[in-house]
């Protein structure tokens, strides 16, 4: 693998993390050293997830040694080859879809799911933080595990450094809160992730970052053939190609 430098961002609410996103995290780094991969971890603890995302992406734009910037939400489980993969398909944006930790539990389980394991039926009819693009005929083209989309989440999120230096004139440019002002010599405070409006829709920080990449002319991608557990007050586990499948969405 060529020789990359990830910086690994960590937001945390109050400095806790799952037990099984530290499990991932560790098998994460493993398979950088295996692979010769060089990164470091910064992390943040703050409810303002707006804004310690902007501080993680300025950082990054900051130091020009990492090649990449990596975001990991620390209440999920995934596998590590899942980064690896991302890394090797060398996409300027590129994310995997997992579940919300959310479920509608008044969903009612009708003939299409007859076959189906609790697992699968949970799999199937979870809601995922990806929006594929599709054709005229409502066909969207995946490719080993590939897909391009409108927007995917930010929670296993990878991000080379042209698309920030592309995006820059898509956001406002702010003074540094005095939190992060040590870390910003510049003192220049991008909004890459502020939410903005599109046709009277509030977008969230995530589709906010995601649009303005587009406006700078990026293209997004989704891996969506890796498992993700996401945690919250219960465990919402899917692969969304299989929820896909299904769905009979995909073959």
């Amino acid at each position: 693998m060529a020789p990359y430098h990830v910086l690994i961002c960590l937001p945390t609410h109050s400095e806790q993390v799952h037990i099984n996103f530290a499990m991932s995290l560790m098998a994460t780094t493993r398979a950088l050293n295996d692979a010769g991969v060089t990164f470091e971890t910064l992390h943040v603890a703050s409810a303002h997830i707006i804004r310690t995302r902007n501080f993680f992406a300025n950082y990054f734009v900051e130091h020009s040694t990492f090649t990449h910037v990596l975001f990991l939400d620390t209440d999920m489980g995934f596998p590590s080859q899942s980064i690896l993969k991302m890394l090797a398909a060398n996409m300027s944006i590129v994310g995997v879809a997992y579940p919300y930790r959310r479920f509608d539990m008044s969903r009612q389980i009708n003939a299409s799911d007859n076959g189906l394991s609790m697992s699968d039926w949970f799999e199937k009819h979870a809601q995922y933080t990806v929006s594929m693009k599709s054709d005229a005929n409502g066909k969207s083209a995946i490719s080993n595990g590939f897909v391009e989309t409108e927007h995917i989440g930010t929670g296993i999120l990878l991000v080379q450094r042209d698309v920030f230096e592309a995006t820059k004139p898509f956001t406002i440019c702010f003074v540094p809160p005095d939190q992060f002002a040590p870390m910003l010599p510049s003192g220049k405070f991008y909004g890459f992730f502020e939410t903005i409006e599109d046709n009277g829709k509030y977008l969230s920080e995530d589709l906010s970052f995601c649009h303005r990449a587009r406006q700078a002319g990026f293209s997004i991608w989704a891996l969506i053939d890796q498992t993700i557990k996401h945690y919250g007050t219960s465990e919402v586990s899917g692969q969304y190609m299989k929820a896909l499948h299904h769905q009979g969405r995909i073959p």
